[in-house]
């Protein structure tokens, strides 16, 4: 099944910033689009991080499986978050690839990346761009178990 919905905000806010010294992604930034009233954005990050937590969907039994976690030195390849509402509230849904040193594979360089559980900075940039107008919302979808946007049309 497809779904669509035309969302046509009513204008957009960009905001750059820095995350460093530990800082949860997560925490950060469900804090920033409190405080700056954002019911819908895309943030692109890059940088580095000193620990990340993975977990992956079993798409036949409908759980998560149980979480990764790497503790170590990881630059971010290719960072994007959403940010929706769920149960009324800012929800911030972070999927990141990441790379390291490790001789232990070819070339000497290791790449992990995925759902983002949990993560925090060594030195973080972001560029968030808020969508102003109708906030965009989550809700079950029966067919995966999953929390999706609640589109309002099939295509």
């Amino acid at each position: 099944m497809r779904t669509l919905q035309h969302v046509n905000p009513s204008g957009t806010r960009v905001f750059f910033g820095t995350l460093t010294g530990g800082e949860s992604l997560h925490e950060a930034f469900t804090e920033i689009v409190q405080t700056k009233w954002i019911k819908a954005a895309t943030i692109e990050m890059l940088g580095g991080l000193s620990e990340v937590e993975f977990t992956e969907y079993d798409f036949v039994n409908q759980s998560r499986r149980p979480a990764l976690r790497f503790e170590r030195a990881m630059e971010i390849v290719n960072g994007h978050a959403t940010v929706s509402l769920l149960d009324g509230k800012p929800h911030v849904h972070i999927h990141l690839a990441l790379s390291f040193r490790d001789p232990a594979v070819p070339h000497g360089i290791a790449v992990i990346g995925g759902h983002c559980a949990s993560a925090r900075a060594f030195a973080v940039e972001y560029v968030l761009t808020a969508y102003d107008g109708a906030p965009v919302s989550r809700g079950l979808d029966a067919a995966t178990g999953l929390q999706l946007w609640e589109m309002g049309e099939s295509v």
